[in-house]
């Protein structure tokens, strides 16, 4: 019954690609630019920026994204120019085959594996609309009853105050035994500027929560490969019992205030001539002043008259913007707490056995509870005036101070297996410099000065060149560098569970990268280098451990984004090659090709848009992962690849909605299922998607 289906739902995109009602252009796709007169402000026209006060400062404003080429895509690992090695279902743990180093300098609070499912606040948005702004996303699958729903919303409540929340539920049954997911995430912030922009104040809150069965991946990767049985909930895997819960939330707020006033005020002494404003009394032809009266004065030919209209003066106020100020201090404050937790009915199973011996053998329950209170100060040389990415001057140096609190705790045992409290300062600063209107140096960095971690650092800096004149844009080319000195971290160090132990003294590990990249409208092509000395990695014992050398990691990529008529095309590739195989493992070429069609219809009211997807990475043995750990590992026994994976799609747009309809993987019509994503993980099974996203003004 599901190939019918996908065969009828085929036949449907091939008539639509043959059916032409007008040849105009869908809105979707850019046009030529022509002479326009001015228009009033579009009222459904929405931005964005980062939550930080320097990013509207600093940064030209995003606008949201209300493209039909992009309405279809519905899983966060689809957002990124990479590809995600997961597990099996939406929602799970991931690592990008992409190289890249998640890790910054300082204490880490970050969660890798779950990187794309986190709101924090580094990532959330601060909305701007004429309007109350709501936007409301729904997806289903035929079938299991998957269900997706994302709420959006932004309001300026004042000229002055802008709050912005959102709220992410997601749940999927499992397609293989246990294998489902619940997750759920809410986050808000809010901000206020004074009337004067003298003052601002920002606060936020965020809390998501995992809910993971975790599987292990199946026992036999034949059993799927062959397809002799094709309800996939009856094949074996190794953990039937696993689960792991991750709550990450945080609290916060932020505030500057600028040294100086945004007017100044100059006074100027003006006189005013008036022959009709009377003297005083004391000034009168008859008052003798000094035993003289005024008709002996002899002052040349001074008169009455002219001593009347000079004697008057009066002050003005002149107020205007200020040239320069003295910048503006910035203070933040901020609460975080990751709790994980990882329980099994059955840790005495077979897929623990190479590893630690259990501390209890009937029931795992262990928990990590790590807490940071945050608390930065910096100066910065901003002050009244908003750049789009484009300020010839700016200057910042701040510091920066974090107690943090590790503990491990067994609640079966009732115990705390390991506590531990860190404290850590650093200072950080950074620059922006435009010269020439063509040419604009950016460096930053920040240096851990005393307590954890002493001594580590990061430096980055960027050239970016733009080329050609002003009625001649050839583009424009960056070259970035970064060199960066960081100790092992937290869960590097010391960790301890019922599964896993260690105590590790670790030498700093040091990157230092290049990456050169040419962009043209919208292309880009790069190239970019990695090296590394003393690389900290989870070996094939799932354990960390130490390289003790220096390699490195090259590579070449590339993007685009074209419309040509009806057809957008989009798309990415990178070549990348590692030093030593080994100790990092990568596949040799990745990409992604994606390509619409649109159509309007129904009298151009609305516009019919199919799409194609193409995902494809080359063989290799990608990194096993460990649920009791929440980490990918090397492993060298399983190579996944050279499988193309493939999504068909269709949208319909209707005023603000897209109703859309999407068959996930469905190159597995060929009857070739060796369609792994991580080893014993295959890729999502076949489904039919059904959503709508609905965008609102009221």
């Amino acid at each position: 019954m599901a190939k019918r289906l996908v065969f009828v739902f085929i036949l449907l995109i091939t008539n639509i690609l043959g059916f032409s009602q007008n040849p105009t252009q869908d809105s979707i796709a850019p046009k030529k630019p022509t002479p326009t007169l001015p228009q009033p402000i579009d009222s459904t026209f929405v931005t964005y920026n980062a939550y930080q006060f320097d990013s509207i400062f600093l940064n030209a404003s995003k606008v949201v994204d209300t493209l039909t080429f992009h309405a279809a895509e519905f899983d966060y690992l689809q957002h990124d120019n990479t590809i995600y090695s997961t597990l099996s279902n939406t929602g799970m743990a991931h690592k990008s085959m992409r190289f890249n180093h998640l890790h910054q300098v300082g204490f880490d609070m970050t969660l890798p594996a779950f990187s794309a499912l986190m709101q924090n606040e580094s990532n959330m948005p601060s909305y701007l609309s004429v309007l109350p702004y709501s936007e409301m996303r729904y997806l289903m699958t035929v079938g299991d009853l998957e269900q997706h729903f994302h709420v959006r919303f932004g309001r300026q409540v004042s000229p002055r105050l802008l709050i912005s929340f959102a709220f992410d539920t997601d749940y999927t049954p499992a397609t293989f035994i246990n294998n489902k997911t619940i997750n759920n995430a809410f986050w808000v912030n809010v901000k206020y500027i004074t009337q004067s922009e003298r003052y601002g104040v920002g606060a936020y809150w965020y809390r998501n929560k995992l809910e993971m069965g975790e599987n292990g991946g199946i026992v036999n990767d034949e059993n799927y490969i062959s397809h002799t049985e094709s309800d996939n909930s009856v094949i074996p895997v190794n953990l039937n019992n696993a689960t792991n819960y991750i709550i990450s939330s945080g609290i916060g707020f932020e505030h500057y205030f600028n040294l100086l006033s945004k007017k100044t005020v100059n006074k100027k002494t003006i006189p005013i001539k008036n022959d009709s404003i009377a003297l005083p009394p004391q000034l009168n032809d008859s008052i003798i002043v000094d035993s003289l009266s005024l008709d002996s004065l002899t002052i040349d030919t001074l008169s009455l008259d002219s001593i009347k209209s000079t004697i008057t003066q009066d002050v003005v106020q002149e107020t205007k913007d200020r040239k320069f100020t003295l910048g503006r201090i910035c203070h933040s404050f901020s609460y975080l707490n990751n709790k994980l937790y990882y329980n099994e009915t059955s840790p005495s199973t077979a897929f623990y056995r190479p590893f630690d011996t259990l501390f209890n053998t009937s029931k795992t329950t262990d928990t990590t509870l790590v807490r940071a209170i945050r608390n930065s100060l910096k100066w910065s040389s901003l002050g009244y005036k908003k750049y789009n990415d484009d300020i010839p001057f700016y200057l910042y140096a701040g510091v920066s101070h974090g107690f943090y609190t590790v503990k491990h705790f067994d609640y079966l045992e009732n115990e705390t297996t390991l506590s531990r409290n860190y404290n850590q300062l650093s200072v950080n600063g950074g620059i922006i410099v435009n010269l020439f209107k063509s040419t604009r140096i950016t460096g930053q960095g920040e240096f851990v000065t005393l307590g954890y971690q002493i001594g580590d650092f990061d430096l980055k800096g960027q050239w970016k060149q733009f080329l050609g004149t002003t009625a001649r844009n050839y583009g424009y080319a960056t070259f970035d560098a970064e060199i960066k000195r960081q100790s092992a971290n937290w869960f590097e160090e010391s960790y301890t569970s019922n599964h896993f132990r260690w105590e590790n003294d670790f030498k700093a590990a040091t990157y230092l990268n290049f990456n050169l990249r040419y962009n043209y409208k919208s292309y880009y092509v790069g190239v970019k280098q990695t090296s590394i000395s003393n690389l900290i990695y989870f070996g094939t014992d799932a354990r960390p451990t130490q390289y003790d050398g220096l390699f490195s990691i090259r590579e070449a990529y590339l993007g685009f984004y074209q419309n040509l008529w009806r057809f957008e095309f989009e798309g990415f590739a990178c070549l990348q090659k590692s030093s030593n195989e080994a100790v990092m493992h990568l596949p040799l070429l990745l990409g992604q090709l994606k390509i619409g069609y649109s159509q309007p219809v129904f009298h151009k009211v609305a516009t019919l848009h199919p799409s194609i997807t193409v995902r494809y990475f080359t063989k290799y043995y990608a990194d096993a992962y460990m649920p009791a750990t929440r980490t990918f590992y090397l492993q060298n026994e399983v190579a996944i690849g050279n499988f193309p994976f493939i999504d068909l799609a269709i949208s319909l747009k209707v005023k603000k909605a897209h109703i859309f309809f999407a068959y996930s993987n469905m190159f597995l019509l060929t009857g070739n299922y060796n369609s792994f994503i991580a080893p014993h993980y295959p890729m999502r099974d076949s489904k039919i998607f059904i959503g709508i996203n609905w965008r609102l003004f009221n």
